[in-house]
């Protein structure tokens, strides 16, 4: 086991969080949720269910990367019973960057590094009682990540 799946088992057993970055039951593994298309794969994530804003959502993102292949981002949910923390990218050929699943009662938190395309909306959505919920911002990036 690689240090990432001994950590993953440590947190697993702390009863603190257990958080993983993968493809959803729903979606057949021969075709992955991310599929170049935004709004397709941001309603396939979501189940086909809408998002809305929440400041119940705190998002850290620069405005401004210098270079799009290393954009820290943060994001931690304040709402009760958070499920899962997703994390998209507008330009990127795969949109869906990132599908954390929590443990109930843990804390919704969760810190990253990403790389962007191009210049253009990062939205960051935690699920909570069976619905989405989202904060959005625009990302301008100078040097690209992903060609």
């Amino acid at each position: 086991m690689g240090l990432c799946g001994a950590l993953m088992a440590w947190l697993g057993q702390s009863g603190t969080v257990w958080a993983t970055s993968r493809r959803s039951p729903d979606v057949p593994p021969d075709k992955p949720p991310s599929s170049g298309n935004f709004p397709k794969a941001l309603s396939q994530a979501l189940r086909g269910q809408p998002w809305q804003a929440s400041e119940g959502i705190r998002f850290e993102v620069p405005q401004l990367a210098e270079n799009g292949a290393i954009v820290p981002i943060a994001v931690e949910s304040l709402l009760p019973n958070t499920r899962r923390i997703l994390v998209f990218a507008e330009k990127n050929p795969g949109p869906l960057l990132a599908d954390f699943h929590f443990e109930p009662g843990a804390d919704a938190r969760v810190s990253l590094r990403v790389k962007l395309n191009e210049t253009g909306s990062v939205l960051a959505v935690s699920e909570s009682e069976g619905h989405y919920y989202g904060m959005q911002t625009a990302v301008r990036v100078m040097v690209g990540g992903c060609g």
